[in-house]
């Protein structure tokens, strides 16, 4: 039980509610007490995440796009954006969750919502442009102290006149913090935010377990 992460319980069940696997010709019909097992379970899971103790700034894209499929996944991106911002709500304190709007605007998460509850909070948020480097500067501006910035977007990896490894430079150099930030491209077969020379930023094309564990690894500088 304690290896396992609600969202690996989250691919279950939208497997089993699809009626069929990704791959493969096996079907079948979902039972009642079947899927509110799966469901009861998704939330049970969020106990036995272990916090990584980081500060966390998770900024979301809330555009329509978002309701594309991850590659390989039965999951949208909303989908995946929402469940891991409950995961950083629930586990992460000092942490922040905000979505590109005309600028970057909160995004209230609470530790005792649903996952319905979170893509409805999101669906209501006036969607904007994805510009990567706006997280940085928002918490820059703000004097928000953040180890660890989280981009969540489908294949917009878009950035204005500032390159995010610019803002993200500016930011540890004024609030003297060595952060970190993983732009994940969860539709995106191929992009480059991350200056291959700073080893504190990262990109992630797709979404799957294995992303979880790098991204993991990575904010504890293991990797």
């Amino acid at each position: 039980m304690a290896r396992i992460h609600p969202f690996h319980v989250l691919v279950a069940l939208e497997t089993y509610k699809r009626k069929r696997g990704i791959q493969g010709k096996l079907r079948w019909r979902p039972d009642k007490d079947v899927l509110e097992a799966l469901d009861a379970s998704f939330y049970k899971t969020f106990k036995v995440v272990e916090p990584t103790g980081k500060r966390f700034i998770l900024a979301v894209d809330v555009s329509c796009s978002m309701s594309q499929k991850v590659l390989g996944s039965v999951l949208d991106a909303s989908t995946v954006a929402a469940a891991m911002c409950m995961v950083v709500a629930r586990t992460e304190r000092d942490s922040h969750i905000v979505a590109f709007s005309h600028e970057i605007v909160p995004c209230p998460v609470t530790v005792d919502m649903t996952l319905p509850q979170v893509l409805e909070e999101m669906s209501t948020i006036e969607m904007g442009a994805t510009d990567c480097a706006l997280p940085m500067i928002w918490a820059e501006k703000t004097n928000t102290a953040a180890d660890v910035f989280i981009v969540f977007t489908d294949n917009e990896t878009y950035f204005g006149e500032i390159h995010p490894a610019v803002a993200l430079r500016k930011y540890r150099e004024k609030m003297s913090i060595p952060a970190k930030l993983i732009v994940c491209g969860m539709t995106s077969n191929g992009f480059t935010i991350a200056d291959p020379d700073d080893t504190g930023m990262l990109d992630v094309c797709g979404f799957d377990a294995g992303a979880l564990e790098v991204i993991r690894n990575f904010t504890l500088d293991l990797i």
